[in-house]
Order: C-alpha cells, then sequence, then structure tokens
C-alpha cells in the first residue's frame, strides 16, 4: 500500500507514512495559531478621513482598508476550522467506543480541546481506514488559510510574506517607527528597524493602529510599545 497523503511512500500497514504522519501532527498542532491569525483579516481597515499621517518624520497615505473576506468567516465561524476537528474526533471517539465530547464552551476553547483531542489520536489515525483522509483535510484547512494570509501563492510554493501594515512602536522622543511589516506564518513578525514584536494575537490591534485609522478612546497604546512587544 502507498501512504494516502503524499502517494509516494510505501506502507507495510497503515495508511499514513512516518513523515506524513509528523507533518499531520505539526498541522494539528498549528490550526489554533492559525484560526487565532485569521482574526486580523476578518474585519476590513477603517479608512480615515482624506490625508496624510505622520509616521516617524515621514510622511504617507494611509493604507486603502482590506475588504471582508467571506473565506475568513467561513474558516472561523462554528462549521470552519472548528467543526472540522471536531466531526473528526466524534469519529475517532465512535470508532473506538470512547465517550464523545460535547461542543461546548468558547470557540477558541472548542478548537483548542479538538486539536489535542486529535494530536493524542495521532498514532490511531495512522492506521485507521479514514485517517488518510482525515490527513488529506487537516492540510487543506492549513492550505486556506495560507491562501488568505498569503494570496497569489500557488500551494506547493514557499509561503511568502505579505505586507501587514507599519510598525507602530514609539520611542523615547515619541517617534513613531512607521518601518513596513510583513506577515508570515513561519515566524513572529518583527520590525527590521526597531525590532518590535508582533505575535498574531497582537494584528488586529495593529491595524487598528495604522496611520488613517482612529481607534476608540480609552484604546490608545499605553506605551511606545503597545500592541507588539519590545524585543529583550
Amino acid at each position: 500500500m502507498i501512504c494516502t497523503l503524499c502517494s509516494t511512500h510505501q506502507l507495510d500497514h497503515g495508511r499514513l507514512c512516518p513523515d506524513c504522519a509528523r507533518t499531520t501532527l505539526g498541522r494539528l498542532a498549528q490550526l489554533p495559531r492559525l484560526w487565532a491569525t485569521l482574526e486580523a483579516w476578518l474585519s476590513p481597515g477603517t479608512a480615515g478621513p482624506a490625508g496624510p499621517a505622520q509616521y516617524g518624520g515621514r510622511t504617507r497615505m494611509a493604507e486603502a482598508p482590506m475588504p471582508l473576506n467571506q473565506e475568513v468567516l467561513d474558516l472561523r465561524g462554528p462549521g470552519g476550522i472548528i467543526g472540522v476537528l471536531e466531526d473528526w474526533r466524534e469519529a475517532i471517539h465512535s470508532e473506538r467506543h470512547l465517550p464523545v465530547p460535547a461542543r461546548t464552551g468558547s470557540l477558541w476553547y472548542r478548537l483548542t480541546r479538538a486539536s489535542a483531542g486529535l494530536q493524542d489520536q495521532v498514532h490511531f489515525i495512522v492506521l485507521w481506514e479514514q485517517g488518510g483522509q482525515l490527513a488529506l483535510e487537516v492540510r487543506h484547512l492549513v492550505d486556506r488559510v495560507r491562501a488568505v494570509v498569503q494570496p497569489g501563492r500557488a500551494l506547493d510554493e514557499p509561503p511568502e510574506p505579505t505586507f501587514l501594515g507599519y510598525c507602530i512602536a514609539v520611542d523615547e522622543g515619541g517617534i513613531i517607527c512607521g518601518r513596513r511589516l510583513w506577515a508570515d506564518l513561519r515566524r513572529t513578525v518583527q520590525c527590521g528597524w526597531c525590532l518590535c514584536q508582533y505575535p498574531p494575537d497582537t494584528w488586529l490591534a495593529l491595524r487598528r493602529f495604522q496611520p488613517g485609522n482612529h481607534p476608540p478612546p480609552g484604546e490608545q497604546p499605553a506605551d511606545g510599545r503597545a500592541p507588539g512587544t519590545a524585543a529583550a
């Protein structure tokens, strides 16, 4: 039998080769972070009034808002990434005559629980007759997220960074950095000039504070590094 995911390696038993099993395990672990990353693409930016924004002594026009993407809504909704993982977890529990977990709690809780539950079953998945289909659907979910965050790239090409926004870190003199930032699912986003870091859970706030946008009162950064994280 040939591995049902890569269609390359011969197998003596099971449905997935060791390489594809490790890759699938990594994708399952990655999906909660990818789901959180999509929040930055959930709401379009709000363009401010026409006119330049002053950034670190340089003047530039505000970036055009990113359009709302239905694919993001589908992926982040209960029937998207979360629903797919929960469906597979329930199928495995039914196959193994285990109690089926209830779909309760916040979406984030449900997602992390389903992801962890499937990771715990990876040894069964490798041997299960449906394991190849599970691995294919997990890979497809990751590819769909990448198509949103890094559009225009073929799925078999190395991922290329996409423009995220401008660094909003403020130095001791009150000057905003303003260096361009690039989203890259392979690594933490870090400004190449001031070294301020922006984990995925800060991307939505970063979009909100872009030049020309007007965050609600009380949401102004409390210090020069918010919402990013200063490098040590």
